[in-house]
């Protein structure tokens, strides 16, 4: 059994505290700056232990593996204090803000055997798997051109961590990391890149359409923090063509030939909230005693945290890390 510690306490450490528990995995602890929020957590959810710093929960020898859920300029120090300690990880998406410190983080765990992977939960759902099968297989033919939209209003001040230079603000790193890593998982790497973009007065990016090239196909992607309106993706064949409702949490799809006419529905369930499929991943991969995924491997992250960093360049966008 993975005894799993829970690094931040915040929104997202509540999803996966529930996935974790509702597919009966061991969630053994949580870690916060403030004990008094940790202790409502171990409460909340009956853990064993609860510690009022990372450190404390990182000295503990009964946590296996650590699910990193804090704000996403802490997340390349808090791997290396896992790794450190000897710990696996499952880090929040972005996995880092930077190529840079995605590279040495990898580097540093496959010299000491540890299991690190990206929580980019979107490539465990199993409608997202189901579609890639059906793509793979030929049902909508050659894909000519892919479109996604992932827009949330996020209605916070522009004191918060979401306008933050130096906290890895803006759409990018936050909603863009959704529809690029489906293009490149469609896709794969595109040959170049145009992009349209609008500032917060902070600096930071706050809504982007990234339109993606390729030899015979395009990938035409949006996101934004400060409007709502598609949530959707597209993937257009010479065949058909599939449409995947909210596809980064999705748990339907429809194919339709190019009648429009559905040759196909997919529908899978959350057992919990969506979060379990890369827990389930994350336990397989650590009693197999692998260091990575072969769903989502090393390389690709490497690879989505250098497109990322080319489309901040084209930008002036620089953080602070950088």
């Amino acid at each position: 059994m993975v005894k799993f510690g829970i690094m931040g306490a915040g929104k997202i450490a509540h999803k996966f505290a529930q996935a974790v528990i509702g597919i009966n995995e061991y969630l053994y602890a949580v870690g916060s700056r403030d004990l008094l929020r940790a202790n409502a957590f171990q409460e909340r959810y009956e853990l064993q232990k609860a510690y009022g710093s990372y450190e404390e929960l990182l000295a503990d020898p009964q946590v296996d593996c650590i699910y990193i859920a804090t704000p996403m300029s802490e997340h390349y120090n808090n791997m290396l204090a896992c790794l450190e300690a000897g710990k696996h990880i499952l880090c929040e998406k972005s996995f880092t803000v930077n190529k840079k410190e995605a590279e040495h983080i990898l580097t540093i765990a496959k010299e000491k055997g540890l299991f690190v992977m990206e929580a980019m939960w979107t490539r465990f759902l199993p409608t997202i798997q189901e579609v890639q099968k059906l793509v793979n297989e030929g049902v909508i033919g050659d894909i000519i051109s892919i479109e996604a939209y992932i827009t949330m209003f996020l209605d916070f001040p522009m004191t918060s961590r979401i306008y933050s230079k130096s906290l890895g603000g803006g759409a990018l790193l936050d909603l863009s990391v959704y529809p690029i890593h489906l293009a490149n998982l469609f896709l794969g790497v595109p040959d170049s890149f145009e992009t349209e973009v609008k500032f917060a007065s902070t600096g930071v990016d706050t809504e982007e359409k990234i339109t993606y090239f390729y030899p015979h196909s395009t990938a035409t992607l949006y996101a934004s923090v400060i409007h709502e309106d598609k949530r959707e993706a597209t993937i257009y064949g010479t065949k058909g063509y599939v449409h995947i409702p909210d596809f980064w949490s999705t748990e339907s799809a429809t194919v339709y030939n190019n009648h429009h006419k559905v040759i196909r529905q997919i529908d899978h369930k959350h057992i919990v909230n969506g979060f379990e499929y890369e827990i389930f991943e994350t336990v397989r991969c650590i009693k197999k005693k692998w260091n990575e995924s072969p769903v989502l491997s090393h390389a690709t992250t490497q690879e989505i945290m250098r497109q990322m960093d080319a489309i901040r360049k084209t930008w002036g966008l620089v953080y602070p890390q950088d």
